[in-house]
């Protein structure tokens, strides 16, 4: 029988000559939490990424594209690579004076899988107003909604406006002119914004985070 194909964090490790109990050592986890990370049990956050990325003295780039061909190292590194981390963070709380950036500031790039998308964003989350749909200290992925008339109701988006960032669920308002922007967290009330005061929208497509919660239904509150 021929031997079943390495997985990329298992032939880096066997490439460098590391042990599983030696790279679980330099992360500081127990090594069968370590395993089910080289396995793809557990998903890979956006800080291990860097930290393994050191231990193997490889870019993260280089770690998420590894075993592919040079000329697919290359395109993965470039047009493939469409999200970009940026280190600012959003309060999924109320909105709390932040400084506003029209333009994102430049980031790491790197692509991964089912996120295949075009311009995509990632951000740290803070406060749990969204808990526990996201959890404090994740990483969310955002897509800009350029016409705000588009938005899809009832999803978490992020939020940026004249005061600040938030992570909330945009619901329509009697007034056109108003949003309501509600909370999973039932400790908050739900509030209105104008959409004056917008100066750009997110949705958010997805979460990237190495805790987990359970999940609850929520359609029944924006069902009707």
């Amino acid at each position: 029988m021929s031997e079943e194909p390495l997985l990329p964090l298992r032939r880096i490790r066997k490439k460098c000559n590391l042990s599983q109990e030696a790279v679980a050592t330099a992360l500081d986890i127990r090594t069968t939490t370590y395993s089910k990370i080289e396995r793809g049990i557990i998903q890979i956050t956006l800080p291990r990424l860097y930290e393994l990325a050191e231990i193997f003295q490889l870019s993260p780039q280089q770690l998420l594209s590894y075993g592919e061909s040079s000329q697919d190292s290359q395109s993965s590194s470039n047009a493939d690579s469409n999200i970009t981390y940026v280190p600012v963070h959003a309060q999924a709380g109320f909105l709390d004076h932040f400084v506003d950036q029209r333009t994102p500031p430049e980031g790491i790039s790197f692509s991964i899988p089912t996120f295949s998308e075009k311009e995509l964003y990632m951000i740290s989350v803070e406060g749990d107003s969204m808990y526990p749909t996201l959890i404090p200290g994740a990483y969310i992925i955002i897509k800009e909604v350029k016409d705000h008339y588009l938005l899809q109701w009832g999803e978490p988006h992020l939020i940026v406006t004249t005061d600040g960032r938030v992570v909330k669920r945009v619901l329509k308002h009697a007034d056109a002119s108003l949003l309501t922007l509600y909370s999973d967290n039932d400790l908050y009330q739900p509030y209105e914004i104008t959409r004056e005061s917008i100066l750009s929208l997110w949705k958010v497509v997805g979460m990237v985070s190495k805790s987990f919660t359970p999940q609850r239904s929520l359609s029944s509150r924006y069902s009707g």
